[in-house]
């Protein structure tokens, strides 16, 4: 059995934390974090990062993810 509260709701990965969280890291921890915060597969983030540049709200944008407000 495994102690309480050590792998029940927590995900790996869950420990990064964005250095500027306007922009996008390549690595796979910022990958994987920003497909979870975003909802969308790592692969498509890694496209529009190297299409449209680091940059959250263009890379929102270039993913159809982008809501104006």
């Amino acid at each position: 059995m495994q102690p309480c509260g050590q792998s029940g709701m927590a995900k790996q990965g869950a420990k990064y934390n964005p250095p500027d969280p306007t922009q996008i890291e390549l690595t796979p921890e910022a990958l994987d974090f920003w497909a979870r915060t975003l909802e969308t597969d790592a692969g498509k983030i890694r496209k529009a990062v190297q299409k449209v540049g680091p940059g959250l709200e263009k890379v929102k944008l270039e993913l159809g993810l982008g809501g104006a407000g």
